[in-house]
């Protein structure tokens, strides 16, 4: 149903409804949809869909303490959202280098990084970046989201070209959209498509931009295709390693690494937020570029720097990780496990081939009926709809983790397996 101003605000039903209606409404006065998205968030709380915005209470470990705001009480729930993917957010390692650096250094940088937010530890961190990622050069950003918005906006121009992935994050898009460049998309992994984007071109100016780990699909990019392609036509190439570093390639460098085509990437991208457990992001390439970046990305010229206790709690992530790889180990344990079991179950994972698991639901409505009953059950996953993905293949999106037991990777497919045999398509 189309939302206009005929809408009574009074009977809006959130069954008739996605939140793209909203973002693309346009009434007279710029805060008018509030009103009728408040309208919407209100009945579809009524009818127990909100399942976003509980208070966690706990560490993100795979059962974790929810405040659910529908029972008005704390809860366990299985934990199967985090990007804790390795644990190493509450590992006792990290938490004391953590807590000792930050007696040292206080809470936060408190200043931009070419001020005075750049400290020993962010220089330190840097280099240790760049070490494991066998690169000349790393810049450090206070979150993923700002890193891709930075490198983007600052290497491109008006008349630049991004080609792009259509299952590309959000943060890729609005980079090459800030730069005021002009925009491409190829089909998935679709290198044929890509290569007659790039033949069409009458500009060398373009960069390729692609993820190691699709993160709302799990799969792995086809790196030898498109790499090959973007070679004959001499495009650059941005790879997004967020939820592939630690994860894919014999020393974790990530995807680039697990297909031996390292030296074939002009910018790597990744996150401290996954696998690290922290928060951050950062950029690795040469020197020249990294020094490049650091002077010219608004999103790290103008933002405060990543703290010295995060910074040093990343080291120490790093330390443990060239040490021992358990975690890794029972990580893909976990995972092989939790994909044959929910495919046993008759469940669609779609094409994942990572720690990122999708379960297909199909269309919006259902999707709101399975998550309303999932979580009463005491399942939190990611509840992933449109626009993020297709309106006809909506989905929960779970997150594997090395401190997940066989009980609750069970009791998880339990709960999924009864849940859709309730609410079929």
């Amino acid at each position: 149903m189309a939302l206009d101003k005929n809408c009574n605000i009074n009977r809006i039903n959130c069954d008739d409804y996605t939140q793209v209606d909203f973002s693309e409404y346009r009434g007279d006065d710029l805060f008018e949809v509030t009103d009728y998205f408040s309208a919407y968030l209100e009945d579809a709380t009524r009818k127990g869909y909100m399942v976003y915005g509980n208070p966690i209470s706990s560490a993100p470990v795979a059962e974790f303490t929810v405040y659910d705001n529908y029972a008005g009480k704390e809860r366990n729930f299985l934990n199967f959202c985090s990007y804790n993917y390795l644990g190493y957010s509450f590992h006792p390692e990290v938490i004391g280098e953590v807590q000792q650096t930050l007696g040292k250094y206080g809470t936060g940088a408190v200043s931009a990084p070419l001020l005075s937010g750049y400290y020993d530890m962010t220089k330190e961190l840097e280099n240790g970046i760049a070490r494991f990622k066998g690169k000349e050069g790393a810049v450090v950003f206070s979150n993923g989201y700002g890193t891709n918005l930075g490198v983007l906006s600052c290497l491109l121009k008006q008349g630049d070209v991004a080609v792009m992935d259509i299952l590309s994050h959000a943060s890729i898009y609005d980079g090459a959209r800030l730069a005021g460049a002009t925009i491409k998309v190829f089909s998935h992994n679709n290198a044929e498509h890509l290569e007659r984007i790039l033949k069409e071109l009458d500009t060398k100016r373009v960069i390729v931009c692609i993820e190691g780990v699709y993160s709302m699909d799990g799969d792995l990019v086809d790196l030898p295709a498109i790499v090959s392609v973007c070679k004959k036509y001499g495009a650059r190439i941005l790879l997004d390693e967020a939820h592939s570093t630690l994860i894919f390639g014999k020393q974790g460098r990530g995807v680039a690494e697990h297909f031996g085509l390292e030296n074939e990437i002009d910018i790597t991208i990744g996150t401290f937020s996954k696998s690290f457990g922290a928060i951050g992001g950062f950029a690795v390439g040469n020197a020249k570029l990294i020094s490049y970046i650091k002077m010219y990305a608004r999103s790290y010229v103008f933002s405060c720097a990543i703290a010295p206790h995060t910074a040093a709690g990343i080291l120490k992530v790093l330390e443990l990780y060239e040490k021992d790889k358990s975690a890794l180990k029972k990580l893909w344990e976990n995972t092989r496990y939790m994909q044959s079991e929910l495919k046993k179950a008759g469940l669609d994972t779609g094409g994942t081939q990572s720690q990122v698991i999708p379960v297909i639901v199909g269309n919006d409505r259902r999707l709101r009926e399975i998550s309303r009953v999932i979580h009463r059950e005491g399942l939190y996953t990611g509840v992933v709809t449109y626009p993020a993905v297709s309106s006809k293949r909506t989905r929960l999106r779970l997150s594997m983790s090395s401190n997940h037991t066989k009980e609750q990777m069970d009791r998880c497919v339990d709960i999924l397996k009864n849940t859709f045999e309730k609410l079929p398509l």
